[in-house]
């Protein structure tokens, strides 16, 4: 983090190298956490593209927004609020003392892509289920059993949500399978600092599907590691910074309840977060 924290000293300073330029140079850095068969030049400029379409991220404090660059960059899953892939977020927040932090947010596809890394998964999916789909799940001696038939004429979106399932085969033969009503899935939005800005707001039915892997990840159904494991407690922070010497400026700890979300601002699509005419 020591490389972290003197870009961002330095930034703030108002050196005359742009925050392009620290961002080339951090690429070292970044390269030496990724994940083998990750480059940091394409991280590099997601994050750019990130910070420049969402105007909020350049009030943050840098040391935060560097550090969530280098979460992604340790899980190998690029800021995905640019391309839409849903991998990873990073996002503006306003503590109750004012400071602006950016807090790091795994994504539905982030949250599949590390089951996936563990090479124990043969097959997983995760499902909406809708006012007027054809659902029934019952567990007997034989094992658990569900029956899903999409109604394709039902009206889908937030408000038709009626339950997310997760639905997965290990390679040793073991099945995993998981659902959560659309009043627990509320229930942990509504914990979320992130539930009024972001994909909470703009892809819900991808942050629900989301939230069922991180349960069953929870509850110990899914295999990880232990790099896996913290990302996944460690989700919707903001990471933690230290100088040099090691000693710590801030971190996920300190993303607590008094922290609110910024809203979209007027001239920000939030669907793509592409800057617009006012």
């Amino acid at each position: 983090m020591g490389d972290i924290s003197k870009a961002s000293g330095e930034l703030a300073t108002g050196k005359k190298d742009t925050f392009k330029d620290y961002m080339q140079k951090l690429a070292p850095t970044f390269q030496s956490v990724m994940p083998k068969g990750f480059t940091s030049e394409r991280l590099v400029q997601m994050a750019i593209s990130a910070r420049n379409q969402t105007p909020k991220l350049a009030e943050c404090d840098m040391s935060s927004f560097l550090s969530c660059c280098l979460r992604c960059a340790s899980l190998g899953l690029e800021p995905s609020a640019v391309d839409g892939l849903g991998n990873a977020y990073i996002l503006p927040y306003k503590e109750k003392g004012g400071k602006m932090l950016a807090q790091f947010q795994l994504g539905k596809n982030g949250m599949l892509e590390l089951v996936k890394r563990s090479g124990l998964v043969s097959t997983i999916r995760t499902q909406c289920v809708y006012e007027g789909d054809d659902f029934d799940y019952y567990e007997d001696e034989g094992g658990l059993h569900f029956h899903y038939r999409p109604n394709l004429e039902a009206p889908h979106g937030e408000a038709n949500l009626k339950l997310v399932y997760l639905s997965a085969h290990m390679k040793d033969g073991g099945s995993v399978f998981l659902a959560m009503s659309k009043n627990e899935v509320d229930a942990i939005k509504a914990r979320s600092k992130a539930q009024g800005f972001g994909p909470w707001k703009t892809d819900y039915e991808a942050m629900a599907e989301k939230t069922v892997i991180r349960r069953a990840f929870n509850r110990g159904l899914l295999p990880r590691s232990v790099e896996v494991a913290k990302a996944v407690s460690q989700d919707e922070t903001t990471p933690e910074v230290y100088t040099e010497d090691g000693q710590r400026i801030f971190g996920y700890e300190d993303t607590a309840d008094d922290a609110e979300v910024i809203e979209v601002p007027d001239n920000v699509n939030p669907e793509t977060g592409e800057v617009v005419d006012a």
